[in-house]
């Protein structure tokens, strides 16, 4: 029996609730585990980068996995994303690459910048425009990054950067827009 139109965007809509109140909890619950150190602070960020993956849509590709690439990941954030690959956002695996360098990221989704990332965003986002930019430097956004995480009075919180996603051929939620700390 195949689903109608609405019954499709009835269960996106509760998707993206669920999505929206677990991205609130993990802000509640992000200062206790940043406070139990760093590795944590890398899981937090991983679950996070997940999250964006889970609330962005990229149009004439519904098919296959979705490639997250991280670039220089320390051994920490290395194992933090290891425990996103191989789960699934509606029914497409998440494959997790790691790059010496953000140039290779031709089959990426999400590209994450680990403590890095500056003048080759701007082209590296020109030249790809299906590819979502994720970094945790605090002048991430003003570099041309299209999310940056921050850590705010002891939370991890992030910054967007309109602009470049209005290039992006990818659609990320307006639910998702709203938790960003410059987007109110």
């Amino acid at each position: 029996m195949q689903k109608t139109d609405r019954q499709l965007r009835s269960g996106q809509c509760r998707r993206r609730r669920r999505g929206a109140l677990l991205l609130s909890l993990l802000a509640v619950w992000a200062p206790r585990l940043a406070a139990q150190g760093v590795a944590a602070t890398a899981e937090v960020k991983a679950a996070l980068v997940y999250n964006f993956l889970k609330f962005t849509e990229w149009p004439g590709d519904a098919a296959g996995p979705l490639v997250l690439c991280v670039v220089n990941p320390d051994r920490r954030t290395e194992a933090a994303f290891a425990a996103v690959h191989g789960r699934t956002i509606e029914q497409r695996a998440i494959q997790v690459r790691t790059l010496a360098a953000a140039d290779s990221a031709a089959r990426c989704h999400l590209l994450y910048i680990h403590d890095g990332g500056g003048r080759e965003l701007q082209q590296l986002g020109a030249g790809q425009p299906a590819l979502l930019t994720v970094g945790d430097r605090d002048n991430f956004v003003d570099a041309g990054g299209a999310i940056g995480l921050v850590e705010l009075d002891g939370r991890m919180q992030f910054k967007v950067n309109l602009e470049v996603m209005r290039r992006g051929s990818y659609k990320v939620s307006a639910q998702l827009l709203k938790l960003a700390i410059n987007n109110r």
